[in-house]
Protein backbone atom coordinates (compact mmCIF):
# COMPACT_ATOMS: atom_id res chain seq x y z
CA UNK A 1 0.00 0.00 0.00
CA UNK A 2 1.72 3.53 -0.86
CA UNK A 3 0.98 6.26 1.21
CA UNK A 4 -1.27 9.32 0.02
CA UNK A 5 1.06 12.40 -0.32
CA UNK A 6 -0.83 14.02 2.69
CA UNK A 7 0.92 11.07 4.54
CA UNK A 8 3.94 12.35 3.43
CA UNK A 9 3.57 15.74 4.68
CA UNK A 10 2.25 14.73 7.95
CA UNK A 11 3.66 15.86 10.98
CA UNK A 12 5.61 12.91 12.58
CA UNK A 13 8.08 12.99 9.25
CA UNK A 14 7.92 16.92 8.76
CA UNK A 15 9.59 16.75 12.73
CA UNK A 16 12.57 14.18 11.48
CA UNK A 17 13.55 15.19 8.58
CA UNK A 18 13.98 18.90 10.15
CA UNK A 19 16.73 17.23 12.55
CA UNK A 20 19.65 15.76 10.86
CA UNK A 21 20.26 13.87 14.26
CA UNK A 22 16.69 12.26 14.64
CA UNK A 23 17.65 11.00 10.79
CA UNK A 24 20.86 9.37 12.38
CA UNK A 25 18.53 7.37 14.90
CA UNK A 26 16.29 6.57 12.54
CA UNK A 27 18.59 5.35 9.74
CA UNK A 28 19.92 2.80 12.40
CA UNK A 29 17.16 1.67 13.39
CA UNK A 30 15.47 0.89 9.76
CA UNK A 31 18.89 -1.12 8.46
CA UNK A 32 17.87 -3.43 11.29
CA UNK A 33 14.60 -3.11 11.76
CA UNK A 34 14.28 -6.94 13.54
CA UNK A 35 17.16 -5.72 15.94
CA UNK A 36 16.65 -3.59 19.09
CA UNK A 37 19.64 -0.85 20.08
CA UNK A 38 20.23 0.42 23.80
CA UNK A 39 21.24 4.22 24.26
CA UNK A 40 25.17 3.38 23.91
CA UNK A 41 25.11 1.38 21.33
CA UNK A 42 22.11 3.44 18.93
CA UNK A 43 24.62 6.67 19.26
CA UNK A 44 27.53 4.86 18.98
CA UNK A 45 26.23 3.45 15.50
CA UNK A 46 24.47 7.04 14.95
CA UNK A 47 27.75 8.99 15.81
CA UNK A 48 26.04 11.32 18.31
CA UNK A 49 26.54 12.06 21.66
CA UNK A 50 24.63 10.81 24.35
CA UNK A 51 22.77 13.54 25.19
CA UNK A 52 21.71 14.17 21.64
CA UNK A 53 19.78 10.69 22.05
CA UNK A 54 18.48 11.93 25.50
CA UNK A 55 17.31 15.46 23.67
CA UNK A 56 15.10 13.54 21.03
CA UNK A 57 14.16 10.33 22.39
CA UNK A 58 10.91 11.33 24.22
CA UNK A 59 10.17 12.94 20.98
CA UNK A 60 10.65 10.02 18.43
CA UNK A 61 8.40 7.91 20.87
CA UNK A 62 5.82 10.01 20.93
CA UNK A 63 5.59 10.45 17.17
CA UNK A 64 5.49 6.67 17.24
CA UNK A 65 9.01 6.00 15.08
CA UNK A 66 10.37 4.27 17.85
CA UNK A 67 9.22 2.15 20.29
CA UNK A 68 10.84 0.89 23.45
CA UNK A 69 11.58 -2.81 23.83
CA UNK A 70 12.02 -3.96 27.58
CA UNK A 71 14.96 -6.84 27.87
CA UNK A 72 15.09 -7.60 31.13
CA UNK A 73 17.76 -5.66 32.36
CA UNK A 74 18.05 -2.05 33.89
CA UNK A 75 17.99 -0.35 30.55
CA UNK A 76 15.70 -0.42 27.80
CA UNK A 77 16.49 -0.68 24.14
CA UNK A 78 14.80 0.79 21.28
CA UNK A 79 13.39 -0.23 17.88
CA UNK A 80 11.63 1.04 14.84
CA UNK A 81 8.04 1.19 15.73
CA UNK A 82 5.74 -0.03 13.05
CA UNK A 83 3.42 2.83 12.22
CA UNK A 84 2.33 3.71 8.75
CA UNK A 85 5.49 6.44 9.54
CA UNK A 86 8.23 4.00 10.13
CA UNK A 87 7.71 1.55 7.71
CA UNK A 88 7.46 4.50 5.30
CA UNK A 89 10.94 5.68 6.76
CA UNK A 90 12.29 1.70 5.91
CA UNK A 91 11.08 1.62 3.41
CA UNK A 92 13.29 4.94 2.06
CA UNK A 93 15.87 3.88 3.92
CA UNK A 94 15.80 0.35 1.44
CA UNK A 95 15.05 2.54 -1.64
CA UNK A 96 18.12 4.51 -0.70
CA UNK A 97 20.38 1.81 -0.04
CA UNK A 98 20.09 0.10 -3.27
CA UNK A 99 20.53 3.19 -5.08
CA UNK A 100 23.90 3.80 -3.69
CA UNK A 101 24.90 0.05 -4.28
CA UNK A 102 23.67 0.64 -7.77
CA UNK A 103 26.22 3.63 -7.64
CA UNK A 104 29.08 2.12 -6.15
CA UNK A 105 29.26 -1.11 -8.72
CA UNK A 106 30.14 1.30 -11.61
CA UNK A 107 32.53 3.03 -9.44
CA UNK A 108 33.97 -0.14 -8.21
CA UNK A 109 34.72 -1.75 -11.93
CA UNK A 110 36.22 1.28 -13.02
CA UNK A 111 38.41 1.36 -10.53
CA UNK A 112 39.13 -1.88 -10.63
CA UNK A 113 39.79 -1.65 -14.50
CA UNK A 114 41.93 1.94 -13.94
CA UNK A 115 43.97 0.21 -11.56
CA UNK A 116 45.22 -3.01 -13.60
Amino acid sequence: MRPSEADLTAPPLAQVFTYPARMKFLAVLADDPNESFSATELVDHAGTAPSTWTAHRDDLLELELVKTVETGGSHPEYTLATTTHARLLQRLSDELDDVIHELKDPISDAIDGFSQ
